[in-house]
């Protein structure tokens, strides 16, 4: 779908505009880094100009005093609510439209899967999609919240630092790569996630968007939220002919006709084109089935 490309590449760009960051291997810290794209999209890439409010989520619960602060409304407090509230907001709107919209780490696994000319490893157990709560539930919450140090009584933000492969690879090889020896710490953590992301790379071309499926918080949290959002998918049950094509060119593997309200859907309209009888469409009522 040409325009969907069009919008990915211009949300790319425009997250992306400090360009002088791959010149001199620098973390933009400028103003705008107050605010969080709506993707996954690691603060510490060299040209990005946002945050990630996966990893800017961590680090906010993971503060020092931020549990004593709950019952006083600290300012932190505030900040995470107005946090969530941005995270929530399109998910309500279109359940997870910035997943296949937005976000430059999906766009990223679109490319790599083109590599394998659309031969697919497919991953029959249905029930693994269920696993990116576990992720956003361990990983995201409560690692983060209860995981503290002794010492200073902060957290971690363990999602980042021990999963995100968008992290590894637009963040940390690059900041690697372009800094002197030594400049930033290489260690067994480090081969961790090098591994970790390159599983997840090496994936992606063989399976469309498995990162997606299977672990991203903001895709579970985005799920979600589309089981109310304003706008649905549905399918004309007097038009469908159980074809089968909708399943064949999901990003996601889903077939629409048997399960429009899917919380993997990411409203990526490559379904709806693909439609031989027109069934499929974007709607503000709730989804049906044939």
């Amino acid at each position: 779908m040409l325009l969907r490309r069009i919008v990915q590449t211009g949300f790319l760009a425009g997250t992306n505009l400090h360009l002088a960051g791959w010149l001199r291997g620098v973390i933009y810290t400028g103003q705008s880094k107050a605010f969080c794209i709506p993707g996954l999209h690691c603060y510490s890439c060299p040209s990005s100009v946002f945050a990630c409010p996966v990893g800017s989520f961590q680090n906010l619960i993971a503060a020092r005093g931020f549990l004593a602060g709950l019952s006083s409304l600290d300012p932190s407090f505030t900040i995470l609510l107005g946090l969530v509230g941005f995270v929530l907001l399109p998910g309500f709107v279109a359940g997870r439209i910035c997943c296949g919209w937005v976000c430059p780490f999906g766009l990223l696994q679109d490319v790599l899967f083109r590599l394998s000319g659309g031969s697919e490893l497919r991953i029959g157990v249905p029930s693994l999609s269920r696993s990116r709560y576990v992720f956003a539930m361990i990983f995201v919450l409560l690692l983060p919240l209860l995981l503290r140090s002794p010492v200073t009584g902060a957290g971690e933000p363990w999602f980042c630092k021990v999963i995100c492969p968008a992290g590894t690879a637009l963040a940390g090889w690059p900041l690697v790569a372009l800094n002197p020896p030594g400049s930033f710490p290489v260690g067994l953590l480090f081969g961790w996630k090098t591994l970790v992301a390159v599983a997840f790379l090496a994936w992606a071309v063989a399976t469309r968007r498995p990162f997606c499926r299977f672990v991203c918080p903001l895709g579970a949290v985005w799920g979600l939220a589309g089981k109310v959002s304003l706008f649905r998918m549905r399918v004309d049950p007097g038009k469908c002919i159980d074809c089968g094509r909708c399943a064949e060119v999901c990003p996601m593997g889903i077939a629409i006709n048997l399960d429009p309200g899917s919380t993997s859907c990411i409203r990526c309209g490559d379904c709806v084109s693909a439609c031989p009888t027109s069934a499929i469409s974007h709607s503000a009522r709730a989804g049906e089935t044939a």
